[in-house]
């Protein structure tokens, strides 16, 4: 049986309780919840699609494709949300040295959805996303070496790799940096943070 998101339901509940379109000199225009309902459909049928490449790609050891596999369990995206596999796709991508995958992994390690609680691997993990180049993953480690979590305490390491992930951009990272403050006095970073909300 197919199963459709929450999200998906929702739409189309408000499209027949949206009632037929209205017409305007003499041409049907489609209501919001039609759009919403349209949109929703398309959404969940290229998720399903990009599921399916990627359970390909996976099992033929693509790092990539494993990561997007990944992200779909843990999401739900293509049906029900299932930590377990997502941990098992996430560990793969790791393995084949996909950064996000590691952060990822990391994530679920962190807060034991689908694997073991386990902060010094989490640590670990995302230690290795970060030498492997991502941002959100030299963030993350930052913060568990800065506040000692999972391992030794060094908050200027800690603050050293915070500042890096929000010198690229990473809002979460200027945000701790503040929020701990490691960078109380630094306008560069207060200024930093204040642009990127101001852009969304």
């Amino acid at each position: 049986m197919k199963r459709f998101s929450p999200a998906l339901l929702m739409c189309a509940f408000a499209f027949v309780l949206a009632g037929p379109a209205s017409a305007q000199y003499g041409q049907t225009k489609k209501s919001n919840a039609t759009l919403a309902f349209e949109k929703a459909a398309e959404q969940a049928k290229l998720n399903v699609e990009t599921f399916a490449a990627a359970e390909e790609g996976c099992a033929a050891d693509n790092p990539e494709a494993c990561f997007v596999l990944a992200e779909h369990h843990r999401k739900g995206l293509a049906g029900t949300q299932n930590y377990k596999l997502a941990a098992k796709a996430y560990k793969k991508a790791c393995t084949g040295e996909n950064a996000k995958g590691c952060a990822g992994l990391a994530y679920l390690t962190t807060h034991g959805r689908g694997v073991s609680s386990d902060l010094p691997k989490s640590r670990s993990l995302y230690e290795k996303s970060c030498d492997l180049g991502d941002v959100s993953g030299c963030a993350a480690f930052g913060n568990m070496v800065y506040t000692g979590t999972g391992g030794r305490k060094d908050t200027r390491a800690g603050t050293r790799h915070l500042k890096h992930a929000c010198e690229a951009e990473y809002e979460w990272a200027c945000d701790r940096l503040v929020r701990l403050g490691a960078q109380e006095r630094d306008a560069n970073v207060q200024g930093r943070l204040k642009d990127m909300r101001r852009r969304r």
